[in-house]
């Protein structure tokens, strides 16, 4: 498994990286939000910017890009989540494409989510701007519903290599125990297969020790909480980082 090195941090060697996302509505809360995480343990901020009211505004959406980054040196990815993978808002495929064009070019952002389920076409022009602006593109796909089997979850992760993923990212909800192990399995497995990072994790209570067992399986980042979580089962971040102390070996 190759490593994705973004501003000194080394997304793919030792420890899982700690990322914690950022839920505002507005500039004020984003800024707040990111304000509270000072002292905070994490490697790598995420903006889900799906929750903010202004997304379609080019000018509001370049100005809290730029206080954010102006703010800290830490890798920043930038996520609009659809609403059908559990995000907050819908986006058209023209108004995602201008909105990943605009983000990209901003230059304030280091990388950028782009889900696979929005069509091969459409893939490939957003992986193309982001990487055409510098920009490493985390190729993600969530399943709210169920665990997939290990087959699809396999070819859904070669898909976003293919389509020139640099970080691939599944996340899946367990139905059972089973479902759990089955996902550490397959991340075992394509860790080794592919040529890219995956991050992996089961969502809701009974996947909580797939956030954490990443150095052991070959899932490269962690998403943990400060306050408000975008995702079921996030754990808060400082129990996060003692666990993947306890697991951490040299």
């Amino acid at each position: 498994m190759k490593v994705c090195t973004v501003r000194g941090i080394h997304i793919g060697e030792g420890k899982p990286k700690v990322c914690l996302p950022i839920v505002g509505k507005n500039e004020k809360e984003i800024i707040q939000q990111f304000q509270s995480f000072q002292g905070l343990p994490y490697d790598v901020i995420e903006l889900r910017i799906d929750f903010y009211q202004e997304i379609r505004n080019s000018s509001s959406l370049k100005s809290v890009l730029q206080k954010l980054r102006s703010m800290t040196d830490l890798p920043i990815l930038l996520t609009y989540r659809s609403s059908r993978e559990g995000g907050q808002m819908q986006l058209s495929d023209e108004e995602y494409q201008t909105f990943v064009k605009q983000a990209c070019e901003s230059q304030c952002i280091d990388l950028i989510d782009i889900e696979l389920m929005s069509g091969n076409a459409l893939v490939f022009q957003l992986v193309e701007i982001a990487h055409q602006n510098d920009i490493k593109v985390v190729m993600s796909n969530h399943d709210f519903d169920k665990t997939p089997c290990f087959s699809d979850m396999m070819n859904r992760l070669e898909q976003m290599e293919i389509l020139g993923a640099d970080i691939c990212k599944l996340a899946v909800m367990p139905i059972t125990y089973k479902d759990v192990i089955t996902l550490l399995n397959m991340t075992l497995e394509m860790s080794h297969k592919l040529e890219r990072p995956i991050v992996t994790m089961a969502m809701g209570k009974i996947g909580v020790i797939s956030r954490i067992t990443g150095e052991l399986t070959g899932s490269s980042m962690t998403f943990a909480s400060a306050g408000k979580i975008s995702a079921p089962g996030q754990m808060n971040v400082i129990d996060m980082q003692v666990l993947l102390e306890a697991i951490h070996h040299d």
